[in-house]
């Protein structure tokens, strides 16, 4: 058997390869270029050591998209290819070396070290569908960490050019956003009267905005303490920024559409006859039975699908559990154990959906903030109590795609 370890990069990829006694079939790592004839390369290298294909098992990291291309290649010409988690290999690599070393071909010998050594379990390949999705919900966060910029760049020129404004109306609702670009800063209120500010709300729909809230505003910006310097300059400014914010808002609702889309072009419904003759929905699939837990919300959904696949794969519940990282550090020595702040380890996306769901089912669900409550009256904080929820949520989850059934809240608090 030979094991082939490839160290993944942007433009290149490092590779070792190894036999059954760990002795180093080709002496020095090889690159191999990110491109066709890079490809054709690593072919022709391994066709040189054999061509018996199943004499091979090759192993690459799951760090991101750049592996992405290689994986489906080589698993296409009938190679057995193992995704790594870079967890397991770090650990590996610092207790083979006894120390934090890393570069590209010690990392690519390690990978080839931990699949002779068969310490390792193997990561997850999403089909088509499963990608899509996580190639938006992924599009989805890079907008929203953007737009965290934006807003933060806008809120950094208000905090000067009218430093009231933001405690009088928030910045970035639609009325805020409206008056920001009509009237970017204090000194732009100059000219400006109740009918004017009026005027620019007619066309908002669902506003609430007042003449006293116009006449407050005139008042604000009045005895505002900017000095009115570079007025015209940050006006430029503000505006171009909110247009930039705006596009981005736009962009998202079209990536959130696609979202959803996806998630209901495979939910169906139909309607029957319970036993007391009452009509009722039945779902008729896996993502239509998700939909029916209370305050979980159809973008928890996708979180999940997305950043963890197909759910069968996790045997149990417990490995669900901790592939996605709901689950506390804990340090032991001795006789003395304490435990620590939420696993670092799992999907960040995954993981902030499910808290956030864990706060709307406070409202929404009944049987979730019950578990809130009885977590709470058990001496837990708020956030320890919330991250119970979100651990719940994904009981639930799992339960429902594991048995394809609608959620029921009679199975709540039974036994995980």
């Amino acid at each position: 058997m030979y094991f082939v370890g490839i160290d993944i990069a942007k433009s290149f990829h490092i590779t070792s390869v190894i036999d059954e006694n760990e002795k180093k079939v080709i002496n020095k790592p090889f690159k191999i270029k990110n491109d066709a004839k890079g490809f054709d390369k690593l072919l022709t290298i391994l066709d040189s050591i054999s061509l018996d294909k199943k004499e091979f098992t090759i192993g690459l990291e799951a760090t991101g998209i750049y592996g992405e291309n290689l994986l489906e290649f080589l698993i296409s010409k009938g190679y057995s290819v193992k995704l790594l988690n870079p967890f397991q290999t770090s650990r590996y690599r610092e207790q083979i070396t006894l120390k934090k070393v890393k570069n590209d071909e010690i990392d690519s010998l390690v990978i080839a070290l931990l699949l002779k050594d068969g310490k390792f379990s193997s990561g997850y390949v999403t089909d088509d569908e499963y990608q899509s999705l996580r190639t938006l919900y992924r599009n989805r966060a890079s907008i929203q960490a953007d737009m965290k910029d934006v807003k933060k760049r806008i809120l950094t020129q208000i905090t000067v050019t009218f430093p009231e404004f933001e405690s009088f109306i928030k910045p970035f609702t639609v009325s805020g956003l409206a008056l920001l670009d009509k009237y970017p800063t204090a000194q732009h209120y100059k000219h400006s009267s109740v009918d004017r500010i009026m005027k620019l709300f007619r066309h908002i729909q669902g506003n609430n905005f007042t003449q006293d809230k116009a006449l407050k505003l005139l008042e604000l910006s009045k005895e505002s303490i900017y000095s009115g310097k570079a007025k015209d300059a940050r006006a430029i400014a503000i505006r171009s920024t909110i247009r930039l914010l705006r596009m981005y808002l736009s962009e998202l609702d079209i990536i959130e559409a696609e979202i959803l889309s996806l998630l209901d072009s495979s939910s169906t419904t139909t309607t029957i006859v319970n036993e007391v003759g009452e009509e009722v929905k039945k779902a008729d699939n896996l993502i239509a039975n998700l939909k029916t837990i209370p305050g979980v919300a159809d973008k928890t959904i996708a979180a999940l699908i997305s950043e963890c696949g197909d759910l069968t794969r996790f045997p149990t519940i417990p490995k669900f559990i901790g592939y996605l990282g709901l689950f506390p550090t804990e340090n032991s020595s001795g006789n003395s154990k304490s435990i620590g702040h939420l696993s670092k380890r799992g999907s960040s996306l995954a993981k902030h959906a499910l808290y956030m769901s864990a706060v709307s089912c406070l409202i929404h669900n009944t049987q979730l903030k019950q578990l809130y409550d009885t977590k709470r009256s058990q001496g837990k904080s708020k956030k320890e109590a919330l991250v119970a929820v979100s651990r719940k949520i994904a009981v639930i989850i799992y339960s429902i795609v594991k048995y394809n059934v609608p959620y029921n809240p009679d199975r709540v608090f039974a036994k995980s």
